[in-house]
């Protein structure tokens, strides 16, 4: 079974819903968020993440500069990218960032959890 915190960050509902169902039967502790703002405001009042599963492409404020603004208010947190889109001037800024990888969608479950697992 998991051990850790995850944030996930995705304006899709039904995959922000399936990704934290997933995650929370094989034990993490979730948090959910359906844009950047309101996942660096979750950071900013202290919550405290292991991980952070963040959307390349979001709503008003994009995935890189979410991870920025988090990665100011907590070093430590370990991000894993997602995307459905070719972004590979946004992913490549990502992993500069310290994003750990860059997962494509429609992702296989047992890979992202495989990825968390050697994170966490």
């Amino acid at each position: 079974m998991g051990e850790g915190k995850i944030l996930v960050v995705e304006d899709e509902s039904v995959t922000r819903e399936i990704l934290a169902d997933i995650l929370t039967d094989e034990g993490y502790t979730v948090s959910t968020a359906e844009n950047g703002y309101e996942a660096i405001k979750k950071v900013e009042n202290g919550e405290r993440f292991d991980l952070c599963i963040l959307d390349i492409k979001l709503p008003e404020i994009n995935g890189v500069e979410t991870l920025k603004a988090i990665k100011k208010i907590d070093p430590k947190i370990v991000a894993i990218m997602m995307t459905a889109y070719s972004v590979e001037d946004l992913i490549k800024e990502a992993l500069k960032l310290g994003a750990y990888t860059c997962i494509h969608k429609p992702f296989d479950t047992n890979e992202v959890l495989e990825v968390i697992k050697k994170i966490l």
